[in-house]
């Protein structure tokens, strides 16, 4: 079936006579559908339209003159071929003259059909798809055609000006633009051989037309203008619309061999114009998508990285580097916090600027604009970076500044300041996605400081339970502290992972948290405890368990502390475990404890000291004691004192977590 044919819709109450037409046009190649009725027309003609309509003029519900009026109501075009008995004929003939193309009498051979519909698509081709007049086929072509969105700008304005020229047989054609200011025109197409006019005459004319606003008619031999003096060609120009504002115009010249313009050519130029304007409109358009979705899969990019990590240095240090992808700045500072929380304090800035000198202009920026409290406190414990920028030649230029508020763009308070030796207009300027890039950058400070806050919290909630256990035994004063301590450095000694080691530190704060429910006339009792005494004290692991495991943040510390006081050969307490079925961080703990226990003073007794503790670790170890780990502990001891890694690791009840020692 050739898709040039029109769809042809048969209606008659016989479906025989249905069936024999419709067969009959399919056998030529038409799309065609049936109805018997009035209403089925009318569902039919709700979904499509339909060039040629063969229809019985009697029909059951209607009959084909009313039917007719109302294919004719959606489509005007459409040519309705009657069948008709001779005894209707006279209905024909009115229905005709009320606009049906053609009746067909019954009976009728196929051949009947065929040549009805012949006629009517050949007449239809001839008054509604034939564009007799060049300069509109070229229109036609121009604005149906699907070359010209497929080239680039240059070779779009090319195309279009030749295939306009070859419209109205012009010797020369151009085409002028505003340039990105709008204040000159800049020729962008020459087409043809405009050599009967120099180029003062052509930039006079566009410029003439361009002030006019519309279409002109330019006749240079009438003109008194002495740029014009000489030239006896014809002219026609008009604006290029877009909206509200002209791009541009084109000019249509011919030399004095050639007939001269006329208002007809000018009025058919104005449609071309209007379509070229239509098809920059449209170029612009698709450039602008095109660098919006390039600038926004670079901000997609860029801001994926801001969330790979919940540590506010890493996150402000990810931002900086991420905003430095729009924004080329040299110094960025940025001054965060959340409400009530300790504000975070991060300067970015070129390695080619001396630090000093950034210091003093940004410090002297911050005051003029925030004022001198609000800079003293944001200038207070700064972290600071930097990164390899372009080499600044002179610092005798003053930088330029711009303070984004962050309160403008959720929680987090504070500003982002940036500075630049080159300008501002380099900065917030340079892409209008910026408010979006600082919104992004906006959520993962917030989150970050947020879980800062929240590592605060639990911190605290940590040292405030350890405080409470040593309060509450004042014969284990600083015990859970030096335990801590301990058990850090004997796992920077045999490296223990990241995470792993946080975990210790806090099980290590906590693994005596079952002594609070510990009366304290056994914790406190001076002498030797009694068998039943040393019972209710070894439940303090399992109590300690208790007390934490209701809580998720305490999940991961809940096995070193039960399994603290198991010993290597299965002897200990309280599930008799043995080996390394005993968690690391709890063989660890059993070191730690045991080494602090011996070398400090009870009531009931003097620390027999740290020789006599090295001696004991020495002698039960693979017994007490995880072999490896006695050893790696002895060498600590014996390489530094153990005063000096209470003092070195005794930041762990004030800090989140203390610097590793090698």
């Amino acid at each position: 079936m050739s898709s040039n044919l029109p769809r042809i819709l048969v209606i008659d109450d016989d479906p025989v006579i249905c069936e024999v037409v419709a067969e009959t046009l399919k056998n030529q190649g038409y799309d065609v559908d049936m109805a018997q009725s009035g209403s089925e027309v009318s569902d039919y003609l709700a979904l499509k339209t339909y060039p040629i309509v063969l229809c019985d003029i009697l029909l059951p519900d209607t009959n084909g003159l009313e039917l007719m009026c109302e294919i004719k109501k959606l489509n005007a075009d459409t040519f309705v071929i009657l069948f008709t008995g001779h005894a209707s004929v006279d209905l024909a003939k009115e229905a005709i003259r009320q606009g049906a193309y053609d009746f067909i009498t019954k009976p009728f051979h196929s051949n009947d059909i065929i040549e009805a519909v012949h006629r009517a698509e050949k007449e239809q081709r001839v008054h509604f798809s034939d564009i007799t007049s060049t300069e509109l086929k070229i229109l036609h072509e121009l604005t149906v055609s699907n070359k010209v969105t497929e080239f680039t700008k240059k070779a779009s304005l090319t195309y279009f000006g030749k295939k306009t020229a070859e419209s109205f047989g012009a010797d020369s054609l151009r085409i002028y633009l505003q340039d990105k200011r709008g204040s000159t025109l800049e020729k962008s197409v020459d087409v043809g051989t405009g050599s009967f006019a120099d180029e003062v005459t052509w930039y006079f004319l566009a410029s003439r037309t361009m002030q006019s606003g519309g279409e002109v008619l330019l006749d240079p031999s009438n003109s008194e203008n002495i740029d014009m003096s000489g030239t006896r060609a014809s002219f026609m120009g008009t604006v290029i619309p877009t909206g509200e504002e002209n791009l541009g115009v084109i000019i249509a010249g011919r030399n004095q061999r050639r007939d001269r313009f006329k208002t007809r050519d000018l009025k058919l130029l104005a449609l071309y114009a209007a379509q070229l304007g239509n098809q920059l409109q449209n170029l612009k358009m698709t450039d602008n998508l095109r660098m919006n979705n390039k600038e926004l899969e670079k901000i997609n990019m860029v801001t994926s990285s801001f969330s790979s990590s919940l540590e506010t240095s890493a996150v402000i240090s990810s931002v900086a580097r991420g905003l430095r992808n729009f924004i080329p700045f040299d110094v960025a500072g940025f001054f965060v916090s959340l409400e009530n929380s300790t504000p975070y304090n991060y300067i970015l800035m070129n390695e080619a600027i001396p630090q000093e000198k950034a210091f003093s202009v940004l410090k002297r920026q911050m005051r003029k604009n925030l004022g001198e409290e609000p800079a003293a406190e944001h200038l207070a414990g700064i972290h600071t970076s930097s990164f390899v920028g372009e080499n600044i030649r002179s610092f005798e230029n003053y930088p330029e500044f711009t303070f984004t508020e962050l309160g403008d763009y959720g929680k987090v308070h504070g500003w982002i300041v940036l500075g630049s030796w080159s300008g501002q207009s380099r900065l917030l300027s340079s892409s209008r996605f910026i408010p979006l890039l600082i919104r992004h950058a906006t959520s993962a400070l917030c989150n970050s400081l947020q879980h800062r806050e929240n590592q605060k919290n639990y911190l605290e909630t940590i040292t405030a339970m350890a405080q409470a256990v040593d309060a509450k035994d004042k014969y284990t004063n600083d015990h859970s502290r030096n335990v801590t301590a301990y058990a850090l450095a004997l796992a920077d000694k045999i490296g223990v992972t990241h995470q792993d080691r946080k975990d210790l530190w806090n099980a290590a704060l906590l693994h005596d948290i079952g002594k609070i429910a510990i009366p304290e006339s056994i914790l406190n009792k001076p002498g030797k405890l009694t068998d039943e005494e040393y019972e209710v004290i070894k439940t303090h692991p399992v109590k300690g368990c208790s007390i934490l495991g209701p809580i998720q943040a305490f999940r991961n510390l809940l096995p070193a502390i039960r399994f603290h006081h198991e010993r290597y050969d299965g002897r200990g307490y309280p599930d008799g475990l043995a080996g390394t079925h005993i968690p690391l961080a709890a063989r660890i703990l059993t070191v730690a404890d045991s080494f602090d226990a011996m070398t400090s003073s009870r009531v009931y007794r003097k620390s027999p000291g740290v020789d006599f503790a090295l001696k004991q670790l020495k002698e039960h170890s693979g017994t007490q004691f995880d072999k490896e780990l006695a050893q790696a502990f002895i060498e600590i001891i014996s390489a530094r004192p153990h005063e000096e890694i209470l003092l070195t690791y005794g930041s762990v009840l004030l800090e989140s977590q203390p610097v590793l020692q090698h």
